[in-house]
């Protein structure tokens, strides 16, 4: 294809990485809110604009609100804020309890001092964890490209997304948190030197989901041109609550509450204090995944999501942009990394109580939950007297039903339903970045969740090695993610080689090719069952509605 060789032959990294340039350690840029001040990277190849708020909570589950303006000069160097998430273990978070937390920070290339375009990331965590910390995620790779690198935190689990049809609590704060910052960058990325007419939102797992939600809500329209979603789709337990006032009431449980009145229910989650609440979420199974977005039945002044993705979709009522949608070859391995829900699976299932495979994405009636049970014991649990089997069940069952089924369907529809531009990927290198493998110490030849987001970003709180093949994808990842956003093309000069879009998906290795898509059988077992029973499909004569 060629596509290789034209990243290597644009870019070196050694030798990028290995120039000091000679700039001012400090540099101020005006804001709307006022003066802040940014610090030149050890590497002196960016400026870095670490904490500045775009957005203030006065209401605990509400939309956020303008930040303050300030006198002064603002000393933007806050590198570590998280927003209230409880302890998991991902290396991708920490635990906080800090509600003063929207925050972005701005990377700036320190070697250029033409307009630049804009690229801005979105944390994944399920929802539920995570932050947008250069601790977590490094820009240098993409700003040695020539773009300006924006990574932006929002409220997490019941903080950004409890719904209870109320005023006090209308449901999905979390990406009312992104619209916000998305304003913010609109209106004051000029004078960081970026092009406020050429953004790109981008995000891994629920960052990739939030992405894609942006083009489903029309208060997003005009705020970024082109999306690129790493392992993050649509019509996933993790991605979508069909019912979240049941949610608030398992949840409020554990907060010694049994009630679906909402207004109880407001009562509980606006007094309770963090720490209570945060844990009280934690001992949940899938907790980083309790709280999701949801349909808005009360409107504040700017609603966010005011239908189910599928029927926005199905309607062609969104915004669609060029896009970039890819997986790694076994998602579901990841699975693994969550002991507390893992384990509690394998015990049950074991005990043969298939209740805890249920699909929070399906709606199901009591009459049918017994059948559609059976069916994924008969699929994905033949044998359940031995672990190693019961666990690959659990890896296959979360591979099909989180990621490559749903991302089939929402590509599918994507492109179908508008005339722009999608290019697909499936992550296939394997080496020394590979998070998701590293973390599962797995020995299969295959790549997971987390394995192609640090060819993209530099983990400065566990730095990764990087041997020749290893620089070789990271430029190839970094140039088309940057090419994408410059041009909305990853190949502009096609003379180089082309990466064609839809429905071609490229394998990315050392030698990029053309591939059939993931497990397309399993794919197709998915669909056939949640065109019957997805919560999100209006059916007509049919007893599960």
């Amino acid at each position: 294809m060629g596509l290789f060789g034209l990243a290597v032959n644009l870019v070196v990294f050694l030798t990028v990485f290995s120039q000091v340039c000679c700039n001012e350690q400090t540099k101020v840029v005006e804001t709307k809110q006022g003066k802040v001040e940014g610090y030149l990277a050890p590497n002196g190849l960016f400026y870095e604009f670490c904490g500045i708020r775009y957005g203030i909570v006065k209401n605990r589950y509400m939309a956020p609100e303008e930040p303050p303006s300030y006198e002064g000069i603002y000393n933007a160097n806050n590198r570590a804020v998280l927003c209230p998430q409880f302890p998991a273990n991902d290396p991708l978070a920490a635990p906080s309890d800090n509600e003063d937390c929207l925050i972005l920070n701005v990377f700036v290339p320190s070697f250029t001092n033409t307009t630049l375009p804009v690229m801005i990331f979105l944390h994944g965590g399920d929802f539920g964890v995570g932050s947008s910390s250069p601790y977590f995620y490094g820009p240098h790779y993409l700003v040695s490209h020539g773009v300006i690198v924006v990574s932006v935190n929002y409220r997490l689990n019941a903080l950004g997304f409890l719904n209870l049809g109320l005023k006090e609590a209308p449901g999905n704060a979390g990406l009312k948190d992104i619209r916000a910052a998305l304003k913010w960058v609109k209106n004051n990325i000029p004078n960081f030197g970026g092009d406020e007419e050429n953004i790109t939102v981008f995000g891994h797992g629920s960052g990739g989901a939030a992405a894609i939600y942006l083009t489903l809500s029309e208060s997003c329209r005009g705020l970024f041109n082109r999306i690129i979603s790493e392992s993050g789709t649509l019509f996933t337990p993790k991605t979508f609550d069909a019912n979240p006032i049941a949610t608030a009431s398992q949840v409020a449980k554990s907060l010694g509450v049994n009630t679906l009145n909402t207004e109880e229910l407001i009562n509980i989650y606006k007094d309770v204090p963090i720490d209570k609440l945060e844990e009280a979420i934690g001992n949940q199974m899938n907790a980083k995944s309790v709280f999701l977005p949801s349909i808005e039945d009360y409107y504040d002044d700017e609603p966010f999501l005011t239908d189910t993705p599928y029927n926005i979709l199905l309607s062609k009522a969104f915004n669609p942009v060029p896009a970039i949608f890819g997986l790694n070859t076994v998602e579901g391995l990841a699975t693994t990394l969550d002991y507390y829900t893992i384990t509690s699976q394998m015990d049950r299932i074991k005990n043969e109580d298939f209740s805890c495979i249920d699909q929070k994405c399906f709606n199901v009636s009591q009459a049918k939950k017994k059948e559609i049970r059976t069916i994924l014991r008969d699929t994905y649990f033949s044998n359940i007297t031995d672990d190693e089997t019961v666990i690959g069940g659990l890896i296959n069952l979360n591979s099909d039903f989180c990621f490559v089924g749903p991302m089939s369907l929402f590509v599918e529809m994507y492109c179908n339903k508008s005339d722009t531009n999608v290019y697909q990927y499936i992550f296939n290198y394997i080496g020394n970045r590979n998070l998701g493998r590293l973390l599962t110490n797995t020995t299969l030849p295959a790549t997971t969740y987390m394995d192609d987001l640090f060819y993209v970003f530099e983990l400065e709180r566990l730095p990764l090695p990087m041997n020749e093949n290893d620089a070789r994808i990271v430029t190839f990842m970094t140039m088309m993610w940057t090419n994408f956003a410059k041009y909305g093309s990853p190949t502009p000069d096609a003379d180089n080689g082309e990466w064609m879009p839809y429905p071609h998906q490229l394998a990315i290795t050392l030698e990029p090719q053309y591939v059939a898509p993931l497990t397309p059988e399993r794919a197709y077992f998915w669909r056939t069952l949640y065109k019957k029973y997805g919560a999100e499909i209006e059916r007509e004569n049919d007893e599960d509605d």
